[in-house]
């Protein structure tokens, strides 16, 4: 009998961006309620400061870890707003809780930075390399990065929970064997345990 390759990575692409947030979120915590070790990064949107331009704090689920990824540069301010070097504090939590084999990577973006050749790519590219699965959400308008980026090694779908649990249960992301159980096994519009 011939075992079936995965391919290690899943995609989620997205137009609407908070709600990919939000999905992607749900989906991490869901997993660390159900016991899995999750590293990964996951948004939490603010738009105290300005309706306009939300400010971009990530947790980083395996060690709880929260990161501003914004700078504020003031009102009148254009362009990317990403702190690099939070962006760079971020990986380092990332590999250092890869160290550790966790059951799942998530993460929020395959982003502006990412498409260009750096941000994140090399967590992602570790996590390949230590068997680590892989979901992340890529936006619409990087797809064809995320493409030559991931090459074979991803799956893709939309922001939408069943193909997600049915692609994290073929993959038996348990440690110990046992299924995932609640709201990821129903694989319903939201995660929320």
């Amino acid at each position: 009998m011939q075992r079936e390759m995965f391919r290690p990575i899943l995609a989620v692409v997205y137009t609407d961006g908070l709600a990919a947030d939000r999905f992607l979120a749900d989906l991490g915590y869901a997993l660390r309620s159900e016991g899995l070790a999750v590293a990964g990064l996951v948004q939490l949107n603010s738009f105290e400061r300005d309706p306009v331009k939300c400010d971009m704090a990530v947790e980083e689920l395996f060690s709880a870890t929260v990161l501003q990824l914004s700078e504020d540069r003031g009102r009148e301010a254009r362009g990317c707003r990403l702190d690099r070097f939070a962006l760079t504090e971020a990986a380092a939590l990332l590999i250092s809780a890869l160290s550790e084999k966790p059951d799942i990577l998530v993460l929020n973006k395959f982003g502006k930075i990412e498409a260009e050749g750096a941000g994140l790519r090399d967590v992602i590219a570790m996590a390949i390399q230590t068997n680590v699965p892989v979901v992340v959400g890529v936006p619409f308008r990087n797809l064809d990065q995320w493409r030559i980026f991931a090459g074979d090694l991803a799956d893709e779908c939309p922001v939408d929970a069943v193909p997600v649990c049915n692609w994290l249960s073929l993959r038996n992301i348990r440690q110990d064997g046992e299924p995932l159980t609640g709201a990821i096994a129903k694989g319903g519009s939201a995660f929320a345990t």
